[in-house]
């Protein structure tokens, strides 16, 4: 009796093809996994700060509702090429009365600037309160993370209580 058995050159062949499909399977996954997240305003610092913009001075800018967005950096303007999810925004800042004011960003080439976030070489950035549908987000001025609130008073109070202790610099320093 013979015995059938598989050649040398059919299990290379099998290893080969097993390999290759591990390896198409495996890297589209870790390819989809590396893609960033769309921008919004809880990951907004992160985004600008993953592609070198947190200790340099440059500014984020949004148009037409916050859905074209570009990067103002070294007197050069380009446009932000990642996915958007900001939504329609509503943003405030602290007036001289210590209230939540509507900041109107006016116009840029003739179209509504929704959003103007700076970033400085120190490592802080614009302080601001943003309303979209899906929040109320304080973002501090210094080095603490986004905050969503449940309301517009609460990111007045936070607001509010960050200003009094840079006011007592023993304090902050």
């Amino acid at each position: 009796m013979r015995r059938q058995a598989f050649s040398l050159l059919e299990l290379m062949i099998v290893i080969l093809i097993m390999s290759f499909s591990y390896m198409l399977v495996f890297s589209s996954m870790r390819h989809e996994q590396s893609k960033p997240k769309a921008l919004n305003m809880k990951n907004l610092k992160e985004n600008l700060a993953r592609q070198g913009l947190l200790y340099s001075n440059a500014e984020l800018f949004c148009l037409d509702r916050c859905k074209q967005c570009y990067l103002y950096k070294d007197g050069e303007t380009i446009e932000y090429e990642e996915d958007l999810a900001l939504g329609d925004l509503t943003v405030y800042q602290i007036d001289g009365d210590d209230k939540l004011t509507k900041i109107d960003f006016g116009r840029y080439q003739d179209h509504p600037v929704c959003l103007r976030f700076s970033l400085y070489r120190n490592g802080s950035s614009s302080q601001l309160v943003v309303e979209n549908k899906t929040g109320i987000y304080y973002l501090p001025a210094l080095f603490a993370k986004v905050v969503k609130t449940d309301s517009l008073e609460e990111a007045e109070k936070l607001w509010l209580k960050n200003t009094h202790i840079l006011a007592d610099s023993g304090e902050f320093y």
